[in-house]
């Protein structure tokens, strides 16, 4: 754009530049721009409210001279107004000098719109723009920070002295372990307990400290300032805050113990301990699987060792050609011979299914896991069914077709089956009875590293042992 060819528009921007340019804001030199307020347009702050806020200067006559008087007087009695000049004319004040700041600004003019006959106020005053002056005033009042500071040292120590003694007894009131004791027994309740007696110790000095440095206004900043960031932080640790929450229901709740056997989100495993956190846990594999409280606080939990009988179970088949209720007693009649295998509940075999040739039983029977590995005696009662039903000659059904040339004997025959080679080598009680040695004692390796485990480390524990005994 060529501003030469619009000369009225260039004229017009050097006209405002020059309305609105810092040097006729304030006035520096003599012949600069002033501005003039009347009281209408003076600060409402600089307004007397009612008659008996504004300065009196007389009860007979208001004249420009008891103004001018009157405002000198109340500039000299005030430092940073010291240096400010006034002249009165029929009413209107003329004020000059240069002032420290804004604030000191303000401050004159609200002072000359308050006293009582002033009709309006002319502005003519600057702000000191040397660096020796703007350096003295900045030294002058850091000096009085300073010194107001030092007057104020006598009752931060008090206050200093009284939060420490708060502090102190705080921390000798949570190390206190027989005041909470009669409330909970429990070891991680009494611990949270022990925090809240300990803050709200702390914030009644704190609330003392205040009322000494006599700055109780503060107190309902900070409580909002804490409010706002407890809201933001509540929104950030979210899941910190639900796992911290789900330890609490959880250790109130106790659903499993140290060296409990669980299944937990597809893991199983006994218990190594609970934390603030989360829950820890050792495979069978003996690997370490740590599940967040909410998520075992929401989950399904599988206890296998809170009943100490647990039932297990394992199919055999037998040819179509056996008798199936001969087959089921001897099933059970070997069971009940079985090393770990418990009479009560009995044990129980069933016809699961009927094939192309050959008959599926299932059968079922209980062990106590507080005596006996689980595993070891469902292997136990496997490996005697099978010698039981080789002895009695019945063959389990392959998945061939073959033709086999032999013997049948009826198990309804007693003195056909004496005839048996493998029936006479062995008694009668043999047939059914679990070998000699048969080793079905529990398997306490998981249980011996968990233990070392727990010694060993320092994380707090949340759940309540049973003081179980480790049996080897």
């Amino acid at each position: 754009m060529d501003f030469r060819r619009y000369p009225r528009i260039v004229l017009l921007i050097m006209m405002g530049l020059l309305l609105f340019s810092p040097e006729s804001i304030w006035s520096q030199e003599t012949g600069e721009i002033h501005h003039v307020l009347p009281k209408e347009l003076l600060p409402k702050e600089s307004l007397p409210q009612n008659g008996s806020q504004e300065i009196s200067v007389g009860a007979d006559k208001i004249e420009d001279g008891l103004i001018e008087k009157r405002l000198a007087d109340v500039y000299r009695s005030i430092p940073e107004l010291a240096t400010i000049q006034t002249d009165v004319n029929a009413g209107v004040v003329r004020l000059s000098g240069q002032v420290p700041s804004k604030e000191a600004h303000q401050k004159a003019l609200s002072l000359a719109g308050r006293v009582e006959g002033v009709v309006s106020v002319t502005d003519a005053m600057t702000h000191e723009r040397e660096i020796r002056e703007r350096l003295t005033f900045v030294q002058e009042k850091l000096e009085k920070q300073i010194n107001n500071l030092v007057s104020y040292l006598p009752l931060l120590f008090i206050a200093l002295t009284v939060f420490l003694i708060f502090w102190f007894l705080a921390s000798l009131i949570a190390k206190w372990d027989s005041l909470y004791r009669p409330f909970t027994s429990h070891v991680f309740l009494q611990s949270l307990l022990k925090q809240i007696v300990r803050g709200a110790i702390l914030f009644i000095g704190f609330i003392i400290v205040l009322e000494i440095l006599d700055a109780t206004a503060l107190l309902g900043t900070i409580v909002g300032v804490a409010g706002i960031m407890g809201l933001a932080l509540g929104f950030a640790l979210r899941d910190t805050v639900e796992n911290y929450i789900a330890s609490i229901l959880l250790s109130i709740r106790q659903p499993f113990r140290p060296f409990d056997q669980i299944v937990l989100e597809n893991y199983e495993g006994l218990v190594m301990k609970l934390t603030s956190r989360e829950t820890i846990l050792m495979t069978l594999d003996g690997n370490h699987v740590r599940i967040p409280n909410a998520t075992v606080y929401k989950g399904i939990i599988l206890n296998y060792s809170r009943n100490p009988k647990r039932r297990f179970s394992f199919e055999v088949g037998i040819s179509a050609d056996v008798n199936i209720e001969a087959a089921r007693q001897l099933a059970l009649e070997t069971l009940n011979h079985t090393s770990g295998v418990i009479p009560d509940p009995p044990a129980f075999c069933a016809v699961e299914k009927l094939g192309e040739s050959n008959v599926i039983l299932k059968i079922f029977a209980w062990t106590t896991q507080d005596q006996f590995d689980y595993l070891k005696v469902r292997s136990e009662a496997i490996r005697a069914v099978k010698e039981a039903y080789d002895l009695a000659n019945n063959d389990m059904p392959e998945p061939i077709n073959r033709l086999k040339v032999q013997t049948y004997v009826p198990l309804e025959d007693p003195a056909a089956l004496e005839q048996l080679p493998a029936h006479k080598e062995a008694s009668a009680p043999q047939t059914v009875q679990s070998r000699p040695g048969a080793d079905v004692s529990r398997d306490n390796s998981i249980g011996e590293q968990i233990k070392n485990d727990r010694e060993g480390s320092q994380e707090m524990d949340l759940l309540q042992s049973e003081n179980k005994t480790l049996k080897s």
